[in-house]
């Protein structure tokens, strides 16, 4: 069987603040983010079931961050915690999950492949 590399994309607006170095009052992203799978494709020659992924993402990280203050469960509100959280709150839900990429803005983003 061969190996494949899945990704999914979507969308959801927050907003977050920083203190420290950072020092930014509260605003809002459209935050855009890919989250990538790999593996063997199964006996019918797929790796997941895109309707597993929409419904997962939905539920599991759209609702609970669609107009959200990342702040409110964050302590450091950063992109790069938020992917970390993104990727954490799908891992045991999702298999053959691989990268989770999160951009506050087209020209940059962060990614985590779950290496501490």
């Amino acid at each position: 069987m061969s190996k494949v590399y899945l990704t999914q994309c979507g969308s959801f607006t927050a907003r977050h603040g920083h203190g420290g170095t950072l020092a930014e009052e509260v605003h809002a992203h459209t935050f855009h983010y890919e989250i990538t799978f790999y593996g063997p494709t199964n006996a019918e020659g797929y790796l997941i079931d895109f309707r597993q992924l929409a419904d997962t993402f939905k539920t599991e990280l759209e609702a609970r961050l669609e107009g959200s203050d990342l702040g409110a469960f964050l302590p450091q509100p950063t992109t790069e915690a938020l992917c970390v959280w993104m990727y954490n709150r799908i891992k045991n839900r999702l298999p053959h999950l691989f990268a989770v990429k999160v951009a506050e803005e087209p020209d940059r983003w962060i990614e985590y492949r779950g290496e501490e």
